[in-house]
């Protein structure tokens, strides 16, 4: 982009026939010199990198007044520029130039040689392209600040997320660690006492025993929710498959999976199953559906494209019926662009139901 603003910026000085001209903005920038962009003849010296400070500030007055001000008129113009670079220039002049309807600046033009006064046509002639130039180069600036937006906002995301994972990890590890084993010597000591009751107290015992075993296993599945530990130990594709298994014999699903061996590190890993169960989690509070497919599929070109695709009644134009669902929807999206993926979410038309698709180059991950 800024290659491109100069060699228009070029074009314009020989439209305008000078030997060097520059945009001069009222606000500093970080990024660049306060000539923020200049194109030169051949042989016509450039502003020097190190200009006193007195003639920035010089510089900077004129800008704020936001007028023409040329040497013809204002020959103490010359001497402030002369200090610009080693040649004094024969003629100067800086021209207020605007930014889609806001002053932005001055254009800039010197001459080392044409000793041509500067006319009113130059004059309307430099606005215009000014205005043209100071527009690109505030749309140039616009897009780079929503590039910067909107990684920044990739960025805090990563840290959420990644806080939220650390405890989940947390939780999971106590569960597994304090509660389990717990409710493990508790469930021993019960058997204990129901071995050594009476007859008559022995079925409310064998009561508790089997309800704290089924405490137990919840506990258990809760806890491989928080942290699937499977994914490191058998890998994505059999966590997936036993999470899905799990989720479509309570649920009632038909489920069809067809996974590709496809190679992630453990953090993409990761994120791809939440994904997963995500997905698997609207279409069971939301969908009303009857089967869910899951394909994992790998190409040639080096993609991998992950679907859940369910027979239900299908989302709305606009996936915010409820904040639950809207809330997971965003979850998924910001997972996706977490690992250079994309992901969207669609009602599968002309049929009901509805796919979460992520798309991703597995070279990236």
């Amino acid at each position: 982009m800024e290659e491109t603003i100069i060699e228009t910026l070029q074009e314009c000085r020989i439209a305008l026939a000078v030997d060097r001209i520059s945009c001069l903005p009222i606000e500093q920038t970080r990024k660049r010199d306060w000539r923020f962009y200049e194109a030169a003849g051949e042989g016509v010296p450039r502003v020097k990198s190190n200009v006193a400070t007195s003639v920035i500030i010089e510089y900077r007055r004129l800008i704020q007044a936001g007028v023409v001000v040329s040497s013809d008129d204002s020959p103490d113009l010359l001497k402030l520029a002369s200090q610009l670079q080693d040649e004094k220039p024969l003629r100067h002049i800086l021209v207020p130039i605007s930014a889609m309807g806001k002053p932005w600046g001055l254009l800039a033009c010197a001459n080392f040689s044409d000793v041509d006064s500067y006319s009113q046509e130059f004059v309307d002639a430099a606005t215009v392209l000014g205005n043209m130039i100071a527009s690109s180069i505030e749309r140039v600036n616009h897009y780079e600040q929503l590039i910067k937006s909107r990684q920044d906002v990739v960025e805090r995301n990563k840290r959420i997320i990644g806080e939220r994972e650390r405890e989940r990890q947390n939780i999971a590890r106590d569960l597994h660690d304090d509660f389990s084993q717990r409710l493990a010597s508790l469930g021993i000591e019960l058997s204990l006492a129901t071995s050594i009751c009476d007859e008559g107290t022995r079925p409310a015992l064998m009561k508790c025993a089997n309800e704290l075993a089924s405490i137990t296993k919840d506990v258990q599945h809760l806890s491989r929710h928080l942290h699937p530990v499977v994914i490191e130990r058998v890998g994505l594709n059999a966590a997936i498959q036993s999470h899905a298994e799990q989720v479509s014999e309570r649920a009632g699903l038909h489920l069809t999976l067809e996974l590709d061996d496809v190679t992630f590190d453990n953090d993409a890993a990761l994120h791809v199953y939440r994904i997963v169960q995500e997905a698997l989690s609207n279409v069971v509070k939301h969908a009303n559906a009857s089967a869910v497919r899951i394909t994992l599929k790998s190409f040639s070109n080096g993609w991998m494209e992950l679907s859940i695709r369910d027979d239900g009644i299908g989302i709305a134009q606009q996936p915010d019926t409820s904040p639950s669902l809207s809330l997971g929807f965003q979850s998924m999206v910001e997972r996706g662009e977490l690992i250079g993926g994309e992901l969207i979410i669609k009602r599968n038309d002309p049929k009901a139901g509805t796919t979460v698709k992520l798309s991703i180059k597995t070279s990236e991950v």
